[in-house]
């Protein structure tokens, strides 16, 4: 028997690995992704060694197996040798790459998420006794700012906030089409906004939330916010000076951030649950039981900018044209500041049993998660 997992090297792709590698037993995981099978095999063992929990038994690592692959390529790009050695004995496929894209152009997050999930399935057509665990997102739920979102909801009545959320939904409804053709069981994991507070060393994938550095920063590079000296002032050029910026967004916004290592622990254990039930497809919201205020998540970081102070406003008038600089890089978290929704956790916890609901994510967590992001102030 035999695992086959793809993006093994992505934010939550290594963490999976280790999750599957620190199970007893000996079957073989393959490793599918693009480069030599040697430049996979330091990329993974790179991360591998970085996450130092859940401990991996003795010669867990030899378990490794590496084949070059492209979901976007015909066949995923696979030589017949390859294809034969990630067929051999496959008992579990768990599909973790994917291209996440919030720009506007379309074609190339459908080429990756929907079509490259169609060719995977080609692969599994090939193995009738192995089941898919695919990585989807909670966000499928798109512009629905308000109520308790359910496991099994998947409606495109309310629209999407980013193309990203549209390919994601797309290829649910893909997977339980070809369940339902098929005869074959699929679980689907949504996690929500995944976040470490452990520094990421360099040359391994930045975490999600890395999105409100990123545009604070390219705030401050800006022409608009360069003539007023914000970016001396983000890295405290000017002591004693502090400014205030409003930002637009729903006072009671939320976001749900949850723990990468929680959400792939209870990812690996949910799939050792048996599959019960009539439905061919299972889905299971991967999010954290408490919401995350939207203004707590500005003002951790306060840590990484100290002369920085950012107030969520329902509506700002009269913008000051660093608030203007600010709302123009939005574009990288829309809709996002809107949200008050929950999900739902029904499936999740069934699957998972006794397994301890994670802890807070709360302001000091989030200014220890920014402080160790790897994004430079500009000058």
């Amino acid at each position: 028997m035999s695992i086959l997992l793809t993006g093994a090297t992505g934010f939550l792709g290594c963490r999976l690995l280790r999750e599957l590698l620190a199970e007893d037993g000996e079957e073989p995981v393959t490793v599918l992704g693009r480069g030599t099978p040697e430049t996979l095999r330091a990329r993974v063992e790179a991360a591998l060694a970085w996450l130092s929990d859940p401990p991996l038994p003795d010669g867990a690592v030899s378990r490794l197996r590496f084949v070059t692959g492209d979901i976007t390529r015909p066949g995923l790009g696979l030589t017949a040798a390859d294809r034969a050695l990630s067929l051999d004995g496959l008992r579990q496929v768990w599909h973790s790459a994917a291209l996440l894209n919030f720009m506007d152009d379309p074609i190339p997050l459908h080429r990756s998420n929907v079509l490259g999930t169609h060719t995977l399935l080609g692969l599994l057509d090939a193995a009738p006794q192995a089941e898919l665990l695919h990585i989807s997102t909670a966000y499928v739920a798109g512009r629905r700012s308000t109520g308790h979102v359910l496991e099994d909801d998947l409606c495109e009545d309310s629209g999407f906030m980013s193309r990203y959320e549209e390919s994601k939904y797309t290829t649910e409804r893909l997977l339980h089409a070809w369940a339902a053709r098929n005869r074959r069981n699929v679980t689907i994991l949504r996690p929500s906004l995944l976040v470490t507070d452990r520094p990421v060393p360099p040359g391994l994938p930045p975490q999600p939330t890395d999105f409100l550095i990123r545009m604070i920063d390219e705030m401050a590079g800006s022409w608009t916010a360069r003539s007023h000296g914000i970016g001396h002032l983000l890295k405290g050029g000017l002591r004693g000076d502090r400014i205030e910026v409003r930002f637009e967004a729903h006072p009671e916004g939320t976001l749900n951030l949850l723990q990468a290592d929680y959400a792939a622990h209870a990812m690996a254990r949910a799939a050792a649950a048996p599959h019960t039930g009539p439905a061919r497809v299972r889905t299971l919201h991967v999010t954290h039981p408490h919401e995350t205020r939207f203004q707590t998540a500005l003002g951790a970081l306060s840590t990484r900018y100290p002369e920085l102070s950012l107030r969520v406003c329902a509506d700002v008038t009269n913008p000051t044209s660093v608030e203007r600089a600010l709302a123009d890089q939005t574009w990288r978290m829309p809709g996002l500041s809107t949200l008050r929704r929950t999900y739902d956790r029904t499936n999740l916890r069934q699957a998972t049993g006794s397994l301890p609901d994670p802890r807070p994510i709360d302001h000091d967590y989030l200014a220890r998660a920014y402080s160790q992001a790897d994004t430079p102030v500009p000058a």
